[in-house]
């Protein structure tokens, strides 16, 4: 059973620190620990120096990733780089792109998730009245702005949040402000999603972001390896636990062999998906137990 992490950018024979506890508890679970550099895999494309320091396997291997994000072209990079050291990664890069990119995943969960439509941008460039006509559809609703991966929801009032679909001027205002926040770590374009008014759970302490009841699910061969609560902060009510059988069923017909589905609960007591994740680089909540996680994913593996 192998895992790849991230090494230190500046020691190459440890683990990034962010991944410290991860790489440890891992390593007393079974797994057979491996490093990659994420600095020469995204800024030199280097994806075969990158594993430079990883011996060939004498058969195929599976192995998961546990790092930063990469991009498709990266992720397909490291793959194939892989692929030539008889490792495999347990997503291929379609699987991986399925769950990564929120158009990509719709298709899934476009029954159980808010109304959405995306945009393509060619060099982060937009044009208004392109997206003036795409929200038409959305009417007076409230909508959220983010790219194909991420928002930048601890900005809410200023580059997340739309009160108005129908409010040029304002829509203006977020999605630019979202653009020039995002700069060039945008994620090919950007997504508006209907706003669904979420059952409350506090507010950030830094940001001032209103918290919600939301959750993250990994799976693993169609298996739940993990639920555990989305954020660090708020009081999570006992009686709100999601309808773990419900999601197991939808998350089965999801392409891909490791992933999270981020869900929540309505105000009105409904539950809906928020987005999915490739469970290689969705991060596992600080309150959570990774002991338990590392052990189930070894179960599954």
């Amino acid at each position: 059973m192998n895992l790849l992490f991230c090494n230190d950018p500046f020691d190459s024979k440890a683990v990034d620190p962010d991944f410290e506890d991860e790489f440890v508890i891992a390593q007393t679970n079974g797994f057979l620990n491996h490093l990659c550099s994420f600095e020469v895999l995204t800024k030199d494309k280097d994806a075969a120096s990158a594993i430079r320091k990883i011996k060939p396997a004498d058969s195929l291997q599976k192995v998961i990733y546990r790092g930063w994000m990469l991009k498709p072209v990266d992720y397909a990079s490291l793959y194939n780089a892989l692929l030539l050291k008889n490792y495999q990664l347990v997503n291929t890069p379609r699987e991986y792109q399925n769950c990564h990119y929120l158009p990509d995943s719709y298709p899934f969960i476009k029954s159980y998730t808010p109304k959405t439509i995306w945009i393509r941008l060619e060099n982060a460039q937009i044009k208004f009245e392109d997206v003036f006509d795409a929200i038409e559809i959305f009417g007076d609703a409230p909508l959220i702005v983010k790219d194909y991966v991420k928002s930048q929801k601890h900005y809410w009032d200023t580059a997340c949040y739309i009160p108005k679909a129908s409010d040029k001027e304002r829509a203006t205002s977020v999605i630019e402000r979202f653009l020039e926040l995002q700069g060039d770590d945008l994620n090919e374009g950007i997504v508006l999603r209907e706003f669904i008014d979420l059952a409350d759970l506090t507010t950030h302490s830094k940001s001032g972001m209103p918290l919600k009841q939301e959750y993250r699910l990994f799976y693993l061969n169609g298996n739940l390896v993990g639920c555990y609560n989305y954020w660090e902060e708020g009081d999570y009510p006992l009686a709100a636990q999601p309808p773990l059988d419900f999601f197991i069923q939808i998350a089965q017909s999801i392409e891909s062999n490791f992933f999270t589905l981020d869900i929540a609960k309505t105000k009105r007591g409904e539950w809906i998906i928020i987005e999915t994740g490739d469970g290689q680089v969705a991060g596992i909540p600080e309150s959570a137990d990774k002991q338990q996680f590392y052990n189930t994913l070894k179960e599954n593996f």
